[in-house]
């Protein structure tokens, strides 16, 4: 399987690259090998190493990486290498281990009757591809020859010839190579088989990938740095909310008092969780603050338990209070960044921006997909915005992007992040169809392929009344409504609460029972919630349905 696509190896990724571009076709590349050998007193001997490079002149080299940034203790000796995070964790001696692994290889060799007695050139080095040259041999056993830094990546071809002429200088060189010594290491190291990877490790590669793809669009952000009032619209997947929480956090850390407001309460709590505590930010959700400013004020407010809920309490009566309480109180805002802002009343804009303390040159920022309409609002926003149009979908993978592109429309999409699995497609009817199919798939992703159930979410077209109940089990998983449940637990929520949001894997399932005038919609924001692997289980007439080549104009486009 090819280096470059194990989602586990970056460091060993990064030498096999320079190595595949330095290195001339008389020297062959084993990456990631292992074997037994016995031991000279007939026990098992296992060896293992990151690279095997051979040569059919100069016999083989064994390379042993080490990422992040290595140190040795020298009272100790222990050694330990740092992350990012500087966290450090301690590691094999890395000279022993591929000092041992070589000797156990050369045993093994030894062992092949086309080899037997014959001599056979191998050498050992260590490839520390994050640390610096410290100018100084970390052990006695770790001379510079032997050792690759970061400052040698760019000629590492040539630092492994050196290598080879080091042991060379070392050993018998006059000899000739074994016979068939190329032949009988490549039958050992690299048998021809082929193994499917498991979702989890490839899902976090890919999640890697989409987070540097995102993290390219704070250049636009850069870019508005002087704008005061602007409308951030994008579809779903194009980084709108990781961009609105960026702004509100720049625009705290440059001393003004921020508010990060949404239509949805889930959103708000996800984003209070992501942005931890930042001085000068509050983060919520429109209806939140309006309870909070208007209790602050004294304003009388209904009972928020009472049953059924007043339809008016969040579309006008909250509102209302939120105006009351302005005329009472002075808690006011430098800037409001909103996000999902197509779900605001246009009779919800005036109370909000008299939150600001500024109403000439107060910063409003509006991040927005008109096509995530749920609540048949007619999108109305505040005049003169500078308006930035977003067309990259940096969420999802190429499969789930194509997937949605059928109840798209607006600004064509392109999709630049990696290609990812197929969609799933489970037909299922009734109750206990979909029940079964769900504990399939959830067995699956978190036994057999390696997938957290905090990554996973399962959304339903109602969790009251649909097919699946939260704080219910299904199969061996227990679903839980609460986003910060315990490890083990799937997350179940509805489409509607959970718009905004995202998750690594989205089971879409109980949606046979979406009214047709909601239905392009719903799938919209339910399918757009994957980011790496969606699975969708509905009746066959739903999901032929979901298939059907769209209708729609300016559909998105795949990269």
């Amino acid at each position: 399987m090819s280096v470059r696509m194990d989602p586990l190896r970056g460091s060993e990724r990064r030498v096999y690259e320079a190595l595949r571009e330095g290195l001339g076709p008389k020297h062959s590349v084993f990456y990631g090998v292992s074997w037994l050998a016995r031991a000279p007193a007939g026990a098992a001997r296992d060896g293992e190493v990151d690279f095997v490079i051979a040569h059919h002149d100069k016999g083989a080299l064994l390379l042993e990486v080490k990422g992040g940034g290595v140190a040795r203790d020298d009272v100790t000796g222990r050694w330990v290498s740092v992350d990012r995070t500087g966290y450090a964790n301690e590691i094999a001696d890395p000279y022993a281990q591929v000092r041992s692994s070589k000797h156990a290889l050369l045993h093994k060799l030894k062992e092949h009757p086309a080899i037997g007695h014959s001599w056979v050139g191998i050498g050992h080095g260590v490839v520390l591809p994050d640390s610096a040259d410290p100018h100084r041999p970390l052990a006695p056993d770790a001379p510079a020859e032997i050792t690759v830094y970061a400052e040698d990546m760019g000629r590492l071809a040539t630092r492994v010839d050196g290598m080879f002429d080091y042991w060379s200088g070392k050993g018998e060189a006059t000899h000739l190579q074994a016979p068939r010594f190329l032949e009988t290491l490549t039958q050992l190291l690299a048998p021809r088989f082929e193994l499917r990877q498991p979702l989890g490790p490839v899902m976090a590669e890919e999640d890697r990938q989409l987070l540097r793809l995102t993290e390219q669009q704070f250049a636009v952000l850069d870019m508005l740095g002087r704008q005061r009032r602007v409308s951030v619209v994008g579809g779903a997947g194009t980084g709108k909310t990781v961009l609105a929480m960026e702004k509100a956090r720049r625009l705290a850390d440059e001393g003004f008092r921020v508010l990060l407001t949404c239509y949805n309460r889930p959103l708000a709590e996800y984003l209070r969780r992501s942005a931890g505590p930042v001085e000068r930010l509050r983060i919520l959700n429109f209806h939140q603050l309006c309870w909070e400013l208007a209790e602050q004020a004294g304003i009388p407010l209904p009972d928020p338990h009472a049953v059924p809920v007043p339809p008016e309490l969040f579309t006008s009566t909250l509102p209302n209070a939120l105006l009351d309480a302005l005329d009472r109180i002075d808690d006011r805002f430098d800037a409001i960044v909103v996000d999902e802002g197509q779900d605001f009343l246009d009779t919800w804009w005036d109370p909000l921006q008299l939150c600001l303390a500024d109403q000439d040159r107060g910063v409003l920022y509006v991040f927005h997909d008109d096509n995530q309409q749920l609540y048949h609002r007619v999108p109305t926003f505040p005049r003169d915005l500078f308006e930035i149009v977003l067309h990259d979908n940096l969420r999802n993978t190429q499969c789930i992007h194509a997937a949605i592109s059928r109840f798209y429309r607006g600004e064509p999409l392109r999709a630049v992040g990696p290609e990812g699995r197929d969609v799933e497609w489970i037909a299922a009817g009734s109750t206990l169809e979909i029940e079964q199919a769900v504990s399939r798939v959830l067995h699956r992703l978190v036994r057999d392929e390696s997938v957290a159930p905090a990554d996973i979410v399962v959304l339903v077209s109602s969790s009251r009344t649909g097919p699946l109940k939260k704080d219910s089990v299904v199969g061996a998983f227990e679903l839980t409504g609460d986003q910060n449940a315990e490890p083990g637990k799937v997350l179940l929520e509805s489409i509607r609460r959970f718009k905004g949001l995202e998750r690594q894997v989205v089971i879409v399932a109980g949606i046979d029972d979406l009214a047709p005038e909601d239905e392009n919609g719903m799938l919209y924001v339910a399918l757009s919630r994957a980011r790496a692997h969606l699975v969708v289980i509905a009746a066959a007439s739903t999901i032929e349905r979901c298939q059907a080549p769209h209708v729609l104009p300016n559909a998105i486009r795949p990269r």
